[in-house]
């Protein structure tokens, strides 16, 4: 399928019903609620408010996996050509504990950060309308985009080390408190990083993410308790993903927990554009994040 790389998708024919399947977990039955706010397709990306973070690591000399599709921003890193101009201070370089490069966005500040783990085949502007939403609503927002895509260094694959740097660095800013959010492999290995990196998790939502991809999601959900949400299309992979989303939710240790469930194909982020149901979707999303990080604010978790 060919890349519509403005806005950071695959352009492709998806059949997704009006309807959307919710079963809810063990504490709650109710559907997830959805923000009746102006969808984030329709309205303007919220712009921080705030200072972003400061970038320190150096710019590094190494080969992209798409060098006709990366650019250099005025400080020297390499970065997708997705990534508009204005972000481009933002960009930095982490290396890998096997000695690889990753080009990454760190937007916003403070301790509260929200996570975003791409999919294998997808770049880093998959969730980047998010990532400014959220870093507009005061939280620091880590954006990598994995080895052997796009401006990071062209290698075997490994999300969980690249996921690994990326919450090292977290840890670095001082993140006290982090909302995990993954498609496909990406979210397999945040699931999992996220839970070794020892930042205390707020929550999760996975899309379209497999039981096992370069690291075992199914024992880092039976260790967060916290408010999750699992999302899948029934003809993913021939079904072959929603057996999979099925098997983590099963297995997760959180009372909150809901499986969402729709109609087509769609994998991943492209679960969440491309259709009025889609943006519903893509709200739900940022309503559980906002709604999971508002409960934990209001439990009395310090900062």
């Amino acid at each position: 399928m060919p890349w519509n790389r403005r806005a950071g998708h695959q352009t492709a024919a998806l059949s997704l019903a009006a309807a959307t399947v919710v079963l809810g977990g063990c504490a709650s039955t109710d559907p997830v609620a959805v923000d009746e706010s102006p969808s984030p397709v329709k309205s303007s990306v919220v712009q921080p408010q705030q200072p972003r973070a400061t970038v320190t690591e150096k710019p590094v000399s190494y080969p992209p996996a798409a060098p006709e599709s990366t650019v250099r921003t005025p400080s020297g890193h390499l970065v997708n050509d997705c990534v508009p101009r204005r972000l481009h201070k933002y960009v930095t370089t982490l290396t890998t504990e096997d000695g690889k490069h990753l080009s990454i966005l760190v937007l916003g500040n403070g301790p509260n950060a929200v996570y975003f783990g791409h999919q294998y085949g997808g770049q880093i502007c998959n969730f980047l309308d998010l990532a400014e939403e959220f870093a507009g609503r005061g939280y620091r927002v880590m954006l990598p985009e994995f080895r052997n895509h796009v401006a990071s260094e062209k290698s075997a694959a490994s999300s969980s080390l690249d996921a690994k740097a990326a919450f090292d660095k977290l840890k670095d800013l001082g993140t006290k408190r982090v909302f995990l959010v993954g498609a496909s492999c990406g979210g397999t290995t945040a699931a999992v990083q996220g839970v070794e990196s020892g930042i205390p998790v707020v929550g999760l939502t996975l899309l379209s993410s497999p039981a096992r991809c370069d690291d075992d999601a199914v024992a880092a959900v039976k260790k967060i308790k916290e408010p999750s949400l699992f999302m899948v299309a029934h003809n993913d992979m021939q079904g072959a993903h929603e057996q999979q989303i099925r098997e983590l939710y099963e297995a997760s240790a959180a009372p909150d927990k809901h499986l969402v469930a729709i109609d087509g194909e769609a994998h991943g982020t492209l679960m969440l554009y491309g259709s009025k149901e889609a943006d519903k979707r893509r709200a739900m999303v940022v309503s559980f994040i906002v709604n999971t990080y508002t409960a934990n604010n209001e439990a009395g978790v310090q900062d």
